[in-house]
């Protein structure tokens, strides 16, 4: 469709998806702004943004294959240090991994009823990102696109043994926390927190990949390779959620750092508040008389 398709490299093609992922984002965001009447910190704005962040989280992560075949290891490395340093500047009010989610619950039973609800919304936003990222390749800004969108298989990237896969995946998490702990200790709210965090993110992606693709976040591993030939549903579920679930809240425990889930009730009527109120003012007349 684009006559300098087949003089983009594969790299400035990458580019300008990543690009178009995070507009997207900002104009969806843009949208919940302008055009949702609700407060910011109403439920139904809350789901809204984690959707649109957990869109932006997952979408990226369908070009990573492309990376790893044309570019190698340092290619995904780079390219992942790349998404993540973008995602600290420009992903906001979401969590967009189940994780802090499952452990929050863990401490709080009463925030399960908001936890489900962000839950659904991820799921959702995860199957929904194949959809945005094949829409994005059939346009055939590069032919290796094309080819990505008009193939419907995929197998799972999960080459070792289930528990080996486990063990790596949680490793990469608790790592990662450790990491991120100190980070955030040495240069907090500074660029070169958000560079360290990034750069070990590439890094530990470019080490595991070609064992388990190393994604470090349930919703990611299941947008990209649930119900994918190679391995079980019961297999996924134990690789990529309990293992990283489990890390998460080890790493919890030992760093001593919470991720708290707080629980946002859903707004109420405009009727029901209103007669509240109005039920307010009359006992309020009753007792100046």
């Amino acid at each position: 469709l684009f006559p300098c398709a087949f003089r983009m490299r594969v790299w400035e093609a990458s580019l300008v998806f990543y690009f178009t992922c995070f507009i997207v984002a900002e104009i969806l965001r843009w949208i919940v702004r302008t055009f949702v009447p609700k407060p910011p910190n109403s439920l139904t704005v809350q789901l809204l943004n984690e959707f649109i962040g957990t869109l932006q989280i997952c979408t990226p992560m369908f070009d990573v294959g492309t990376i790893l075949e044309t570019y190698g290891l340092f290619g995904v490395f780079v390219e992942i240090t790349v998404i993540e340093l973008a995602n600290c500047y420009m992903i906001r009010d979401c969590v967009a991994s189940p994780c802090p989610i499952v452990t929050s619950c863990y401490r709080k039973r009463k925030i399960l009823r908001r936890a489900l609800y962000v839950l659904a919304v991820q799921i959702t936003a995860a199957f929904l990102s194949s959809r945005l990222a094949r829409l994005f390749f059939s346009i055939g800004v590069h032919p290796v696109h094309l080819e990505v969108a008009t193939n419907y298989d995929c197998s799972t990237d999960l080459s070792v043994a289930l528990t080996t896969g486990a063990a790596i995946e949680g490793a990469a998490v608790l790592l990662g926390k450790c990491v991120e702990t100190v980070a955030s200790d040495r240069y907090a709210d500074s660029w070169l927190q958000y560079l360290v965090n990034s750069s070990f993110a590439g890094f530990i992606c470019a080490l595991g990949i070609n064992f388990t693709g190393l994604y470090g976040n349930p919703i990611v591993a299941s947008a990209c390779t649930f119900n994918c030939l190679g391995v079980s549903h019961l297999g996924h579920l134990a690789v990529y959620w309990a293992s990283p679930i489990v890390a998460w809240y080890i790493s919890e425990f030992v760093l001593g750092v919470e991720d708290d889930f707080e629980e946002i009730e859903e707004e109420e009527p405009k009727k029901e508040v209103e007669k509240r109120e109005m039920k307010k003012e009359i006992k309020s007349g009753k007792k100046d008389d």
